[in-house]
Formats: structure tokens, C-alpha cells, sequence
């Protein structure tokens, strides 16, 4: 592969993915009913229009060759691991929103890295229990903010109340 369609391609995964992250915070403002999720989803469009800026800057004073080395990882990405950046983030909302934060992050912490290409299970097993379990007891507990519990969670939680 040349080294203009290699920089090419950097350039339009690169945009790719900025477009689709203001699209998702797009829909958090739209769809936000309470401050938090506007908040938010206020801040994801700010950071996306400052890489946006960075980008295009970046973009218009670097020359092909000095985007995209031949060493590169990003250079070999293969189409999993493309299609994990770009949907992980809309992937991770719905099976927030339907089972909460703790399914939510315990998937994103075990099901995204491998297909990102990460092969070390004894560091993904210890930082995604250490992140969820710290999470779980710092908003709860210091905080006093109760993480949600999805959908499905409440429903849960409410036919076991029943009983």
C-alpha cells in the first residue's frame, strides 16, 4: 500500500470516527431529559470539535509520508478492529441504557480489547474488576450517586422487591 493511501485512510478513519462520536453526543443532547446526560453530551461535542480542529490543522501541514510510518500498528488495522472503534462507543450506550453500568463496563472492559488486538487477559482481568469495583464504591458510597441499573435492571430489581 502506497504511502498517500496509507495517509489517506489515516485521515478518513480519523474523521470517521470524529463524525460518528458528534453524532452520539449529538443524540445525548436531543434525547437528554435530566442536566447530567446534557452535560455530558455537551462536553463529547466540545472535545470532538477540538480534535476536529486539531485534525484538519494537522492535516493541512503534514506530508503524507509523516502521518503513517510502515511500523506503525495503526498502518495493519484490519476491519475488526476498525468497526470496534467506531461502534464501541453507540455499542456501549444501548447495553448501558438496557443493563446498566455494571454489564455496560464489565463488557467493554473484557469484549473490547481483544478485538482491538490486546492479548494479555491477566491485565484486563485485573483492571476491569479494580475499575468497576473502585466505580462501584466510590459514587455510591463517597459520592452518593447510584449508578444506574439499565432497563432490565429495574426490572429486575422490581419483579424481586415484588416477591
Amino acid at each position: 500500500m502506497s504511502t498517500n493511501s496509507r495517509a489517506r485512510n489515516y485521515w478518513r478513519e480519523e474523521f470517521t470516527l470524529i463524525a460518528l462520536l458528534l453524532i452520539v453526543f449529538g443524540g445525548v443532547i436531543v434525547f437528554s431529559i435530566r442536566l447530567f446526560p446534557l452535560v455530558i453530551g455537551a462536553a463529547g461535542i466540545l472535545v470532538c470539535l477540538i480534535i476536529l480542529i486539531d485534525q484538519l490543522r494537522r492535516r493541512a501541514m503534514t506530508a503524507p509520508g509523516e502521518v503513517v510510518s510502515d511500523d506503525d500498528p495503526a498502518a495493519k488495522a484490519t476491519w475488526p478492529r476498525f468497526a470496534t472503534a467506531l461502534l464501541s462507543a453507540p455499542v456501549f450506550g444501548v447495553v448501558f441504557w438496557l443493563f446498566g453500568f455494571y454489564v455496560a463496563s464489565l463488557a467493554a472492559m473484557f469484549v473490547m480489547p481483544p478485538l482491538m488486538g490486546y492479548s494479555n487477559w491477566r491485565t484486563m482481568l485485573i483492571v476491569g474488576l479494580a475499575t468497576v469495583g473502585l466505580l462501584a464504591v466510590f459514587f455510591p458510597y463517597l459520592v452518593g450517586v447510584n449508578l444506574p441499573h439499565g432497563v432490565v435492571g429495574d426490572w429486575l430489581l422490581e419483579r424481586l422487591q415484588s416477591h
